[in-house]
C-alpha cells in the first residue's frame, strides 16, 4: 500500500511535465536544457568503451558535471535506447530514483516504535508528497539531468549514516565506511554536493562511540577525499588543469579580467536571486518560504534527528554558496539550486517527524506547518509545466533541429568532418558527426580550450591553429553573438534555424556556417632564424614560456586577420594577441621550452626581438632582460591600420631562462606574437 501511494504522487508529477511537453516537441522525447545531450553524448561514449570521453575519439573530457550520472545512463544505451530516446530510458531511471528517495526517506521517518510513535507515523506515508511538492525541483528532477540520481543518492547516504549511528559496535566500521562511499557517489554526482557529504562524514564521526572519532572520520571522509584526489590529478595529468573543464570555464574565479571586487559584486548578484528565487518565491513567496527552513531547525533540535539534520541545512545553504560561484548560477530555470531545494525538504520531513513525535497537540502543529510548507509552491505548477514544455520545444526546435540539418547535408553532400559548437550537445550526439566544443567542456586531446574560451575567442581560434589541417573543424553551427571574430571571419553562412517564443536557447538563432581556415598559418611553422618564439594568446605556448600578463583589468584577448609584410602584400594572417595597458607589462621566459632551450644554448650573446603588433597611433615600450639592469625605451611611430607591423629591439646579451619583460610606457601597447632571432 506504501508502494502504491508513494508511486501515484511521483509518477503523477511526470506525466504532468511530460505530457505537455511531449505535446511542443512534436514527438522528441522531451529535454528541457540541452546539457541533457551533453550527458548523453558521454552516456554512448562510455557505453561503445570510451568512459570519461565526450565523444570518442575526442580523448578524455573533465567536462562532464556528473561522472556517475553518464554511468548510469550507459546500460539504457545498450538495451537500444538510443537517439533522443535516451530520453526515456533517462525518465524512467528519474521515476526510480525519486520511488528510492521516498523509500529512504520513509525509513528515516518512521518512528520503530517507542514514545510519541502513533501520532508520527503518518509522516512516513507523506515522504513522497516532501520529494514532489517544490515544482521548480520537480522541473529539474524529470529533466533528463543528473538531479534525480542526486536524490537517490542521498537518501541512501542519510540512511546508511543513521545505521552506522545505530549499528552495534562490531558492525559500526562497516556501516561507517557505507556511508563514505555513499557520500562519495553523491559528490561524483554533482559536484557540489561536498557541501553535505562533509558534515555527514562529521556526523558519522559524532556517534562514533567506543569506535573512536578519528578513525571513524576516515572511514566516513576519506573515500570522499581519494576521489577528490584521484578526478584532480586525472584533470592534471590529462588536461594540464587540476579542476574540471566545467569550473574553468564557468566559475567566476576563473575569470582573470575583473578585480577582486568586481567578482564578489557578481557572487553576491549570484546569492541575492538564488535567494529571491529559490528559497522564496520557488517556496510559495515570503509569507511561507521561511516554514521549510523552520522545519529543518526544529529537526535540528531534536535529539534523534540533529545528525541529519545539521547536515542538511549545512549542504543547502553550503552549496547555494558554492553554485553563488558559477557565472550561470542565475540562469537555466535555478537548475543549480535544485540539490539544495532536495536537502531542505529532506529536513523539513525529519522536522515534521520530530514535532509529531512530541504528543497530538504538537503532532497537530506539526501536520498545520507541513501541510503549509507543501502546499504554498503548488501555486507554480502550471508555470513550471508551462515552463518546461516550452524549454523542450525550444531545445527540440533548435538544437535537435540543427542535427537534423547537419545530418541531412552529410548524407547529400560530403560528409562534415568535424563541427565547431559552443557547449551543444544535442547537434553532434543526434547527427553522428565529430565535434570540438569551443567552449572546452567537450574536451580535445588535453588541449585548453575551457580555460581559452574564458580569456576570449581570439584565444580558441590559436588553438584550432593548433590542429593539423585535417582535424580543424569544416562546419560550424553557432550563435553568431556569441562567436564574434571566429563565425564572421573564418565561416560563410550557409543555413539557419530560428526558433519563436525563446525561453531557454541562448539565442534564437543558431546559425551553421561552411569554415574557411586559409588565414590560419600551418601548425608548426617557424620563422626562419628564431631562436625562441611566443605566440601570445596561445595558451599552450603561454603556458610553455612562463608568460605572465597584467591581470586584472589588462591582458584582454584580441584578434585580428591582417597582411604580412612591410608593404603589406602578402597573404592575410590570423594572430591573437593581449592589450597591455600603459603602465602594465607582460613577461616570458626564454627557451622555456627545450627545442627553444637547444636552439638558444648555441646563440648566447647578442639578440633582436621581434615584436608583431597592428595599426595605431605612436607609442614606447620598455624592453628589458631581467639579469639587465637597465631597460631600454623604444618610440614606436603611427602604424598603418591594414598590416602587420614589426617593432625590433637589439639585446646585448641574453640566455635560455632569462625573463623578458615588455611594458607600455606610452599608450596602450597591442602584443600579438614575440620573436628572439639572431642577430
Amino acid at each position: 500500500m506504501w508502494h502504491a501511494s508513494a508511486a501515484i504522487p511521483v509518477l503523477g508529477a511526470a506525466a504532468a511535465f511530460y505530457g505537455p511537453a511531449l505535446a511542443r516537441t512534436g514527438g522528441v522525447w522531451p529535454a528541457p536544457l540541452d546539457d541533457v545531450y551533453i550527458h548523453f553524448g558521454f552516456a554512448r561514449a562510455a557505453a561503445l568503451g570510451h568512459p570519461f570521453s565526450w565523444i570518442p575519439g575526442n580523448g578524455y573530457s573533465s567536462g562532464g558535471t556528473s561522472l556517475a550520472y553518464p554511468l548510469a545512463l550507459a546500460p539504457g544505451y545498450l538495451l537500444g535506447f538510443r537517439g533522443a530516446w535516451l530520453g526515456l530510458f533517462a525518465a524512467l531511471l528519474a521515476c526510480a530514483a525519486l520511488l528510492d528517495l521516498c523509500r529512504s526517506l520513509r525509513w528515516l521517518l518512521d518512528p520503530r516504535g517507542g514514545p510519541g510513535a502513533a501520532s508520527s507515523r503518518w509522516v512516513a506515508w507523506a515522504a513522497p508528497l516532501f520529494v514532489v511538492a517544490v515544482p521548480l525541483l520537480d522541473w529539474s528532477w524529470f529533466s533528463g539531468m543528473e538531479v534525480a540520481l542526486l536524490g537517490a543518492v542521498m537518501g541512501r547516504a542519510l540512511v546508511a549514516v543513521r545505521r552506522a549511528e545505530l549499528a552495534p559496535p562490531a558492525q559500526r566500521p562497516a556501516e561507517q565506511l557505507r556511508a563514505g562511499l555513499l557520500a562519495a557517489l553523491l559528490v561524483a554526482t554533482r559536484p557540489e554536493a561536498v557541501a553535505l557529504a562533509a558534515p555527514l562524514a562529521v556526523a558519522v564521526a559524532h556517534a562514533a562511540g567506543s569506535l573512536g572519532a578519528a578513525a571513524s572520520l576516515a572511514r566516513a571522509s576519506l573515500p570522499t577525499a581519494l576521489l577528490l584526489g584521484a578526478q584532480a590529478a586525472a584533470n592534471r595529468a590529462l588536461t594540464g588543469e587540476w579542476s574540471a573543464a566545467g569550473a574553468v570555464r564557468k566559475l567566476i574565479l576563473s575569470n582573470p579580467y575583473p578585480a577582486p571586487l568586481e567578482k564578489a559584486l557578481e557572487v553576491i548578484k549570484n546569492l541575492a536571486a538564488l535567494r529571491v528565487q529559490a528559497l522564496d518565491s520557488a517556496l510559495g513567496g515570503p509569507s511561507y518560504a521561511f516554514l521549510l527552513p523552520l522545519l529543518g531547525a526544529i529537526a535540528a533540535l531534536d535529539r534523534r534527528t540533529r545528525r541529519l539534520a545539521v547536515p542538511l541545512l549545512i549542504g543547502a545553504y553550503g552549496s547555494l554558496l558554492l553554485v553563488a560561484l558559477n557565472a550561470t548560477a542565475r540562469y537555466q530555470n535555478l537548475r543549480y539550486a535544485a540539490p539544495a531545494l532536495a536537502m531542505l525538504l529532506v529536513a523539513a520531513a525529519l522536522g515534521t517527524e520530530a514535532l509529531a513525535r512530541r504528543g497530538r497537540l504538537a503532532a497537530g502543529v506539526a501536520a498545520a506547518l507541513a501541510l503549509a510548507a507543501l502546499a504554498a509552491p503548488s501555486a507554480w505548477f502550471a508555470r513550471q509545466i508551462d515552463h518546461f514544455a516550452r524549454s523542450s520545444a525550444n531545445i527540440a526546435g533548435q538544437q535537435v533541429e540543427v542535427a537534423r540539418r547537419l545530418a541531412a547535408r552529410a548524407r547529400q553532400h560530403r560528409a562534415p568532418r568535424r563541427v565547431l559548437v559552443g557547449d551543444a550537445g544535442a547537434i553532434p550526439y543526434l547527427s553522428g558527426i565529430p565535434a570540438i566544443d569551443g567552449l572546452g567542456l567537450g574536451g580535445y586531446r588535453g588541449m585548453p580550450f575551457a580555460r581559452a574560451s574564458v580569456h576570449g575567442v581570439p584565444a580558441v581560434v590559436e588553438l584550432i591553429e593548433r590542429l593539423d589541417a585535417a582535424e580543424r573543424p569544416d562546419v560550424f553551427a553557432l550563435y553568431p553573438s556569441w562567436w564574434g571574430g571566429l563565425a564572421d571571419v573564418f565561416g560563410r553562412r550557409v543555413d539557419a534555424v530560428k526558433i519563436e517564443d525563446n525561453v531557454m536557447c541562448a539565442a534564437d538563432e543558431k546559425v551553421i556556417y561552411e569554415a574557411d581556415w586559409s588565414a590560419l598559418a600551418p601548425p608548426g611553422e617557424r620563422r626562419d632564424g628564431a631562436i625562441d618564439e611566443v605566440d601570445i594568446a596561445d595558451l599552450v605556448d603561454e603556458r610553455a614560456h612562463g608568460y605572465a600578463f597584467p591581470s586584472p583589468r589588462g591582458g584582454w584577448v584580441v584578434g585580428a586577420v591582417l597582411r604580412d609584410g612591410s608593404d603589406g602584400g602578402g597573404a592575410p594572417r590570423f594572430d591573437a594577441g593581449r592589450i597591455i595597458p600603459e603602465g602594465r607589462e607582460q613577461s616570458f621566459a626564454i627557451g622555456a621550452t627545450a627545442a627553444a632551450a637547444a636552439a638558444a644554448a648555441s646563440a648566447l650573446g647578442p639578440a633582436v626581438l621581434a615584436l608583431r603588433t597592428d595599426g595605431g597611433g605612436p607609442i614606447a615600450i620598455g624592453v628589458a632582460v631581467e639579469r639587465a639592469a637597465d631597460e631600454a625605451r623604444v618610440e614606436v611611430p603611427e602604424r598603418p591600420l591594414d598590416r602587420w607591423s614589426e617593432i625590433r629591439v637589439p639585446l646585448r646579451d641574453v640566455a635560455p631562462g632569462d625573463l623578458v619583460r615588455i611594458r607600455a610606457l606610452r599608450g596602450t601597447f597591442r602584443s600579438f606574437h614575440v620573436w628572439l632571432l639572431r642577430p
